[in-house]
């Protein structure tokens, strides 16, 4: 059992400038700088759109949704508790539950409306009728900060260097489709899914790193006392 020392891949400096970055979207935002790039990314979007392809894209976007995420960190929290790593488990599903309390209260928060005007057909019925709830895209921040959870979880124990890369790779690439998705059915700016990126990436890197700077220091202090 290796508890706690899957943490070893957070970055405190990554993270803050994530989230930094999310807040400067917003203020971006705030300040009017986004119209021209929101407006220009969802109508590049409407362009390339096709029934067929709407389609495919809709079953893409399902995997940041918030069931979806649900049974992955279920069954990820289940699977360390199960090897006995309790530790790992409080800590994984922290970051899981407090990242959707941030995103659901900066959603409220900002409370931007959705670009209805460029709803994809179908979608209307799976976004509920709250239409202020745009800023930052919830299955781009939920998505980067459960999938780079797990991904990093699983950093260590892929072993070699090739094998590493191909995970991170196939998480990022995974990341940026869902989020991407968001934008071609229209129910997100392209900075509403920008600003969750970096906010679910920041929130999981951050996290991983104080985690593992606290068992580093943890470390010499049991064992002096052993």
């Amino acid at each position: 059992m290796n508890d706690g020392r899957e943490f070893s891949c957070g970055s405190l400096r990554g993270g803050i400038i994530c989230l930094a970055g999310a807040l400067l979207v917003l203020l971006f935002y705030t300040l009017g700088w986004t119209e021209s790039f929101d407006k220009s990314g969802l109508e590049w979007m409407v362009s390339i759109r096709s029934p067929g392809l709407t389609s495919r894209v809709m079953e893409l976007s399902a995997l940041g949704s918030l069931p979806v995420l649900v049974l992955i960190g279920m069954a990820t929290t289940l699977y360390l508790s199960t090897r006995g790593e309790q530790k790992t488990t409080a800590r994984v599903f922290f970051i899981m539950v407090s990242a959707e309390i941030v995103a659901y209260a900066a959603k409220h928060l900002v409370a931007r409306t959705r670009p209805e005007e460029f709803f994809a057909d179908g979608v209307r019925g799976s976004i509920g009728s709250d239409l202020n709830v745009s800023f930052p895209s919830g299955h781009s921040m939920m998505s980067a900060a459960m999938y780079l959870c797990i991904a990093l979880l699983l950093h260590n124990a892929a072993g070699r260097r090739h094998s590493q890369r191909a995970l991170v790779g196939g998480t990022l690439a995974l990341i940026f489709l869902i989020g991407l998705s968001r934008v071609y059915l229209g129910v997100h700016n392209p900075s509403d899914v920008l600003a969750g990126w970096l906010g679910g990436t920041g929130w999981t890197l951050a996290w991983f790193a104080f985690f593992d700077r606290r068992d580093q220091r943890a470390g010499p202090a049991r064992t002096e006392a052993a």
